[in-house]
């Protein structure tokens, strides 16, 4: 896939879980974290976009640790239908995306979509998702921020 010109950063890596609260005592009794969500341990998130193409809103509890450059996003899908509860069905809890950052959204799901790879799940104005299919069960996310 040729890159497009803007800016792209890796921000994140996603892990998909059942219950966020064991997994994050799990990572720092191990040492990984602390974990947070601003000024709390986690936040449920209500999100509207589409998945598969159609309309959708979901709404998804997270948490972060940061490590060096990079964010652990720990992602418990909480209520509607979601990309994260698909994985979760599918292939269990794991590995769900890789993240990065991106000065325009519009022109990476262009990019996406001339290489052939679908948009699983996308919110406006905020994130998409590559269909996993097209890197080996793992998405990629793109996040705007203006950098």
């Amino acid at each position: 896939m040729k890159p497009v010109k803007n800016s792209k950063k890796l921000h994140h890596v996603g892990v998909v879980v059942k219950d966020i609260d064991k997994a994050i005592a799990c990572f720092e009794k191990m040492g990984i974290g602390p974990f947070s969500a601003g000024s709390k341990k986690t936040v449920a998130v209500c999100f509207k976009g589409e998945l598969h193409g159609r309309p959708a809103t979901w709404t998804t509890t997270i948490s972060n640790a940061q490590l060096g450059d990079v964010q652990l996003e720990l992602l418990e899908p909480t209520e509607g239908a979601q990309s994260l509860k698909e994985t979760l069905d599918k292939t269990g809890e794991g590995l769900h995306h890789i993240g990065f950052l991106t000065d325009n959204l519009k022109d990476e799901e262009a990019n996406l979509k001339k290489a052939g790879v679908g948009i699983w799940t996308k919110a406006q104005g905020q994130f998409l998702y590559s269909e996993p299919s097209a890197t080996n069960g793992v998405a990629i996310e793109f996040r705007e921020i203006h950098m």
